[in-house]
């Protein structure tokens, strides 16, 4: 047998819900405000503005569906049918709200699932989160994993588990996860701070930014165009057109097809990037650029090495070797710089987005754990003997007889570690 109070209220009233029970609330035509306990009959009290719901036990609430309502339950909580804001304080169980307009959560303790509403912000998810046919942004943080399914607003995810977004057309979305990410066919501005691996398919973003400790697998459906910054610890492979280019670790920078994209990756694992129209010869490292500017001038002070041992024997070899040396050693210090300060970049990228103005604040996310470059320490230079009278004094020979220009001489005492 079912207790039941119920009271006509009028339009812009707030209803506040406390139950110690199971909840469940639905929207009705009219203007009554109708409670329904199993134990006991709940309690309704009418102050100016608000009306206050009380029941001890389980408890259904018949509200107009304009009403704003304010809920705090110690057990599950389903919510259907209400067009105004729906507020859940706490609830100690799952919780479900369909066909709602905006959800505003400060604790869930189970899990919860929403559909067609307008909006969510959701600071506090004990488990999972299951949302699908959002009309507007979406803000959650969850101690579980975030499923979002069709979502028509900008997107912020917090989760220490996964995170699944498909099919979200707002303006930006914004991940941080604990465990993988994974995005299906999402138009927005991307950016991802995750601990495993990101999975990204079917993507149509002009940026796209995306830190992992694992893998970075990428696939564009449509043909973009721009340029990419790739940090890798494992390998790096693009797929475009039928044709395969392989890299191994390192710092990459490239252009493909015709745009203004930016895509920028940061991968402890491997990248996989598909869908790129890549030309032949454009995918390139900071190690490969700096070897080649150093073979090229290996090459010129070889040749310069050849004619000093020509011209002055053996001191001159020794002379050109030594600085032949110093130039490589030195390669390999800015290559190995470069490789670090770009990782550095890329794990002190900002997620946060202050011109988004649609999305409710999102709760603070927690600080992504840091983890170290896994790239070697960059080599000391080791000093070397000090320039003697009889080298500087053929350096200067060769200035005066015109064999080298001035900026040669002095590149050349340089090397040999002339310090005067």
């Amino acid at each position: 047998m079912t207790n039941q109070q119920q009271i006509e209220v009028t339009e812009g009233v707030t209803v506040q819900i406390k139950t110690d029970g199971d909840l469940k609330v639905h929207g009705q035509g009219g203007a009554i405000v109708r409670a329904e306990g199993l134990d006991e009959t709940p309690s309704i009290q009418q102050a100016e503005g608000t009306l206050q719901v009380e029941c001890r036990g389980d408890c259904d609430v018949y509200l107009p569906i304009w009403a704003t309502v304010e809920i705090e339950t110690h057990g599950d909580l389903l919510v259907d049918g209400l067009h105004n804001r729906v507020t859940i304080v706490f609830c100690g169980g799952d919780a479900t709200v369909s066909g709602g307009g905006k959800v505003e959560i400060k604790e869930v303790s189970g899990d919860f699932q929403a559909s067609q509403i307008d909006s969510i912000e959701a600071r506090e998810i004990h488990g999972d989160a299951h949302l699908s046919d959002v009309r507007g942004p979406v803000s959650v943080g969850a101690k579980g994993d975030i499923h979002a399914h069709q979502v028509a607003g900008s997107v912020s995810a917090n989760a220490k588990g996964d995170v699944h977004l498909a099919e979200v057309t707002g303006e930006k979305i914004q991940v941080n996860a604990k465990g993988d990410t994974h995005l299906l066919r999402c138009q927005a501005e991307i950016s991802i701070n995750t601990a495993g691996d990101v999975h990204l398919n079917e993507i149509v973003s002009q940026r796209v930014r995306a830190v992992a400790k694992g893998d970075v697998r990428a696939h564009f459906s449509e043909k973009v165009g721009g340029q990419a910054k790739i940090v890798t610890s494992g390998d790096l492979l693009v797929r475009s057109q039928g044709k395969s280019m392989r890299k191994g670790r390192g710092v990459y920078t490239f252009r493909f097809g015709e745009g203004d994209a930016v895509l920028s990756f940061i991968s402890k694992g491997d990248t996989l990037l598909e869908g790129l129209d890549l030309a032949d010869g454009s995918l390139r490292g900071v190690s490969e650029d700096m070897g080649k500017m150093g073979d090229e001038l290996g090459a010129e002070l070889g040749a310069m090495g050849a004619e000093m041992s020509r011209e002055f024997g053996n001191l001159g070899r020794d002379i050109a070797r030594q600085v032949q040396d110093k130039v490589a050693r030195k390669m390999r210090e800015i290559s190995k710089h470069t490789a670090k300060m770009e990782w550095g970049e890329g794990k002190n990228w900002n997620f946060n987005f202050a011109d988004v103005a649609t999305p409710p604040t999102p709760p603070t996310p927690p600080t992504p754990p840091a983890w170290s470059a896994p790239f070697d320490p960059v080599e000391e230079a080791v000093p070397g003997e000090p320039v003697s009278d009889e080298e500087r004094g053929l350096v200067l020979r060769m200035l005066e007889e015109g064999k080298i220009s001035a900026a040669e001489a002095a590149t050349l005492l340089e090397a040999l570690g002339d310090a005067e």
